[in-house]
């Protein structure tokens, strides 16, 4: 492998510490490593320094961490949905709990050929935290980068059903990710490409080209591979918890820089506050729940009464259905329909002016 490839790998090992009083399911193992819906990962028990241990064998490319650093495109964001729910329905149908699935970015690893997801499952004799899939998506869709409005107005669809969805049930949001996967008449989507050739959207070579400038500022990160490690097994270690803010606060191997982005901002005129847009679907409204910024005070806005939606850089203001309307510029935005906003852009979610800054 050379060094310009030295981020791509062909497998990836992950070691788990077990504590003593925790027994290891041999029924659950089983089940786990016979290959299934995509994932090929392989688990087994092994003793290091005299301490038990769960050892992974991951054949992927990418760790998750590292491919999200790229732009994103349709085909590419509904696949992954796709591998990792239809691998829980997998889990699910065996009657294993799909709590013990590490739902988190840092412990997920990718493979370009066919865009399979990698995922975790820990056969232990432990109880754990019910899987939070809903928080999971909204968060995984706040970390990306969109390469086009396609794109993003599919992780849009996709935040509006959690919206109107208020109890998350995986066999209906398995149907739904379906349904837009097999939606290629509405979407100029390369569904073939996956389904006859078992190819990624684009040559290994062109993510290669994608990823480079991202490796070269990796390198001086903690490196994302697991072969040389042995974690602690911890709740907060993995980040099960449904009310953690944080994919896996411990994580400091499988994370690369914490510092967020910096990005445009929206000045609220009649309070003077400054809102960061720091999620490429930036939700206002109304409501305490489902938005990234409350408008308190005005009964005038919607719940969730408009999107900011960042395509590669371009930010869109996009009106949600609101009862009261959204303008830009003192005219009305037909709901569903995009208006780019500008430097100094002026806009109204009802009665209640902000102001767009790309500073």
């Amino acid at each position: 492998m050379s060094a310009e490839k030295a981020y791509l790998c062909d497998e990836y090992k992950l070691y788990f510490k077990i504590e003593d009083d925790i027994d290891i399911l041999r029924n659950e193992m089983e089940i786990y490593n016979s290959s299934f819906v995509g994932n090929n990962c392989f688990c087994h028990q092994e003793y290091i320094d005299g301490q038990k241990t769960l050892k992974y064998s991951i054949p992927a490319m990418l760790t998750m961490e590292q491919f999200i650093t790229k732009k994103i495109h349709r085909d590419e964001l509904v696949a992954i949905f796709f591998s990792i729910v239809d691998q829980l329905m997998y889990i699910k149908a065996n009657d294993l709990p799909i709590g013990k699935v590490i739902l988190s970015i840092g412990y997920m690893y990718i493979n370009l050929d066919d865009m399979s997801v990698q995922l975790i499952y820990l056969p232990i004799d432990k109880e754990m935290d019910k899987c939070n899939m809903d928080k999971f998506v909204r968060d995984f869709i706040g970390r990306l980068t969109f390469a086009n409005k396609e794109a993003s107005d599919c992780a849009y669809e996709i935040i509006r059903y959690l919206d109107h969805n208020k109890i998350f049930y995986l066999s209906d949001f398995y149907k739904y990710v379906v349904g837009i996967r097999n939606n290629a008449a509405a979407h100029s989507v390369i569904e073939d490409t996956f389904l006859q050739e078992g190819k990624s959207p684009l040559s290994v070579e062109q993510y290669e080209a994608d990823l480079k400038a991202a490796a070269e500022q990796q390198a001086s990160q903690p490196s994302f591979k697991l072969a040389k490690e042995v974690k602690d097994y911890s709740m907060n270690d993995i980040g099960f918890g449904v009310d953690d803010d944080s994919d896996a606060t411990s994580t400091t191997v499988l994370t690369s820089a914490s510092g967020k982005k910096s990005g445009p901002v929206i000045i609220r005129t009649r309070t003077g506050e400054r809102i960061r847009i720091d999620k490429p679907i930036f939700c206002i409204g109304k409501s305490a729940q489902g938005v990234d910024y409350q408008v308190t005070d005005n009964n005038s806005v919607s719940r969730r009464h408009a999107y900011i939606i960042n395509v590669n850089g371009v930010y869109y203001l996009r009106d949600n259905k609101s009862t009261n309307h959204t303008y830009l510029g003192g005219k009305i935005i037909n709901s569903g329909t995009d208006m780019m906003l500008i430097d100094g852009s002026r806009f109204k979610l009802a009665n209640e002016e902000f102001t767009f800054k790309e500073k």
